[in-house]
């Protein structure tokens, strides 16, 4: 029983122990306000974003809806916006799982 014991807690990741980002020790003005937004799904902290595109990716990972998306011109932002608000929106919907039996 030890050696499972011990072989589950060497399995479980690493993350599951990490605390909570500090956003402050980002060097990156982009990066704390992300950080920030994303902690306290609070879309005011979007507004320090230096580029129109990062702000809307900011927003949309605050308040998941690809409308923000759409507003985006850098392709590559844009699908991972969008990436994200599909992920974010089909957890919402899949989270429990049906009772029915076949």
């Amino acid at each position: 029983m030890k050696t499972i014991s011990w072989a589950l807690l060497l399995c479980m990741p690493i993350w599951a122990w990490a605390q909570v980002q500090d956003c402050e020790t980002l060097t990156d003005n982009d990066d704390k306000a992300m950080c920030a937004a994303t902690q306290q799904k609070a879309t005011r902290f979007c507004d320090a974003m230096s580029n129109t595109d990062k702000q809307m990716l900011c927003m949309a990972k605050v308040q998941p809806n690809s409308y923000t998306c759409e507003k985006i011109k850098a392709s590559g932002l844009r699908s991972e916006c969008l990436l994200h608000v599909k992920k974010v929106q089909s957890a919402a919907i899949y989270t429990n799982p049906s009772n029915k039996k076949p």
